[in-house]
């Protein structure tokens, strides 16, 4: 997806206990390649994230300023209780120390930087505040700190540094601290303890309702799903033959448009366990790939790969077979009847498998691809799209990105885009996993 500001994440670098040290202190040197260009590049006075901590000093000297007496309008006494910026996860924008309502990632006291605005309640400090969309991390685009953007993010709000990341998430029991049996950590545990109602602003692409559920990594097909890690991150993939696996195109593309190192494939993964897990050795990618999108239906057949293992890891835990749609099913899709299955890694669920069975193709292009209405979210790039033939699970597509509601289909929130394999049916046939 792009987004229409610039994504500060990729390029954050943790500084050291802002709270602890004087303003000099902070704005160190000039070594960024955009020092001196009279805009700050620092992400952590919400500058545009280009350059690392403490290089950007004379462009940043008004924001470090301006940040220090934010830090000095906190009172004492949560001024104390946030603490340092210690944290792994310090300066990342999204608020992780636990006693301020943040992801539990953190220990307390350890995320000060990230977690001074829900400390107070929340305010609207950041640049891209009253834009009339909500840019917190997880439930907007993830420009802005934690409770920095509240005017915007007030109809999500709720969902603030909430995720479905606990193991029994999706059971129907709410087993936050303080309720049921308390075995979920704070704020992991969201559709059983919040409710499974999604706002259109939440941008989480549920459609108004959560339809997701845990699945049974032990049992076929997701037994055959698996977490991909890269070097700049993870996705889904699927294994479709003993040493094969297919996933998103966009997932092996790394940084500054450099190619992603493709580390692991764990299928069967959920918490630090899995069924099996490879190594990758080698892969093709659609070589007509390119990172720019076009409209739905105009020419995005092109994200898929294909990865090899360095042994049969299919053999010895399953594999689905590619299925490719024929005339009767794009028929099908046309009257609306067309069920299918969708299970992947969404970025909330961490690495426990969530999947939403029985979501509909709602419409099939001619350049390979279909949109549907499969609860998918970042993180679940490259999962499979499964459908029963024969009593035969097997796979028709994988998931691609999402793009605003598509014609005639105006109820939808947003429309999710899969690359179906029609589009990649001559590379499955040369690399042995299509009849």
């Amino acid at each position: 997806m792009t987004l229409p500001k610039l994504r500060l994440s990729a390029l954050l670098v943790a500084a050291a206990t802002i709270l602890a040290v004087p303003q000099m202190a902070l704005a160190q040197a000039n070594t960024c390649r955009w020092a001196n260009d009279n805009e700050c590049d620092e992400a952590r006075y919400a500058g545009t994230g280009a350059c690392e901590s403490g290089t950007d000093a004379n462009d940043c000297r008004a924001e470090a300023a301006a940040w220090q007496r934010l830090m000095a309008a906190v009172p004492d006494t949560v001024r104390a209780q946030l603490g340092s910026d210690t944290c792994r996860w310090a300066n990342d924008l999204e608020c992780d120390d636990p006693n301020f309502g943040g992801t539990g990632a953190c220990s307390p006291g350890t995320d000060a930087s990230d977690c001074r605005a829900m400390a107070i309640g929340g305010d609207n400090t950041c640049r891209f505040a009253n834009d009339n969309e909500c840019d917190e991390p997880g439930i907007g685009t993830g420009v802005c700190t934690s409770g920095t953007d509240v005017n915007d993010c007030r109809a999500v709000s709720f969902l603030r540094n909430r995720s479905n990341s606990c193991q029994t998430a999706f059971n129907g029991t709410c087993e936050e601290p303080g309720t049921g049996r308390g075995t979920c950590r704070p704020n992991t545990d969201t559709a059983d303890c919040v409710g499974r109602q999604r706002p259109v602003e939440a941008r989480d692409h549920f459609f108004g309702n959560d339809d997701r559920e845990l699945v049974d990594v032990t049992q076929m097909p997701w037994r055959a799903v698996g977490l991909l890690s890269l070097g700049d991150g993870s996705c889904t993939g699927i294994l479709i033959g003993p040493r094969l696996v297919a996933t998103a195109a966009h997932c092996m593309e790394g940084e500054g448009g450099q190619p992603s190192k493709a580390l692991s494939f764990r299928a069967g993964a959920r918490g630090d366990t899995d069924l099996g897990s490879a190594s990758i050795i080698s892969s093709v990618v659609a070589p007509d790939y390119t990172e720019n999108s076009a409209p739905p239906g105009g020419g995005n057949g092109n994200d898929w790969a294909i990865l090899t293992l360095d042994r049969d890891l299919g053999t010895q835990v399953g594999f689905v077979r590619p299925y490719v749609l024929t005339k009767t099913d794009l028929a099908e899709i046309r009257t609306g009847r067309f069920l299918v299955s969708q299970a992947g890694y969404s970025w909330d669920t961490g690495s426990n498998l969530s999947g939403h069975v029985d979501c509909q193709v709602l419409q099939a292009y001619n350049d390979g691809s279909f949109i549907h209405t499969c609860d998918t979210t970042r993180g679940d790039s490259g999962s499979p799209i499964m459908i029963l033939r024969d009593g035969e699970w097997r796979l028709i597509a994988v998931d691609s990105q999402f793009f605003d509601a598509q014609p005639p289909f105006p109820q939808m929130s947003s429309s999710h885009l899969a690359v179906d394999t029609r589009a990649f049916a001559e590379a499955l046939r040369s690399a042995g996993a299509l009849d």
